[in-house]
């Protein structure tokens, strides 16, 4: 099995545009998560894919523009969009994981599974996150709503890193 070459940008260039929009809102695994990413869209609104500079992005009613990570899968000639996740700050402490959309060939259960590319835009939102001047939390609210903390309050008033052994 050849391993896979796993880029994160966060540019688009419009040619991706069909594919992007059939994993963010035709994706076959969206069954797992229906009620959460329903509730989601309620709540935030419904993503809509723009151009803006050759490139898609994304906006939402609640946030407009947000953030938005691609991964690209570079093993072959021609780059394959494996997935992406769309973010935004929340308030001063808090990131919010708006939605994550994963190519099926690449989930769990793809063929692609070892890629881990769920993994790798998690921890690229959570590297993003920790940049952010202020930001002590990151919010997933699908598959189910989770908070991660980020950063806790030492006793001379510091933030630090959380570590593994922090969390929940």
């Amino acid at each position: 099995m050849v391993a896979r070459s796993i880029r994160m940008s966060s540019t688009l260039p419009i040619t991706y545009r069909p594919e992007l929009e059939r994993i963010v809102f035709f994706n076959p695994e969206q069954g797992q998560v229906t009620a959460a990413l329903v509730a989601s869209v309620r709540r935030y609104g419904v993503p809509e894919a723009v151009e803006i500079e050759a490139c898609l992005r994304f906006k939402v009613r609640a946030f407009g523009e947000v953030q938005t990570l691609f991964a690209f899968d570079d093993t072959e000639d021609v780059p394959h969009l494996a997935g992406m996740v769309m973010f935004t700050r929340e308030s001063h402490k808090s990131m919010l994981l708006l939605h994550l959309a994963i190519h099926e060939h690449y989930t769990a259960r793809g063929f692609h599974a070892r890629a881990g590319v769920t993994a790798r835009l998690l921890a690229a939102v959570r590297r993003l996150s920790l940049r952010v001047r202020g930001v002590q939390s990151l919010r997933m609210i699908y598959p189910h709503s989770v908070t991660v903390a980020l950063r806790k309050k030492t006793g001379t008033g510091r933030d630090k890193l959380a570590s593994s052994r922090d969390r929940p």
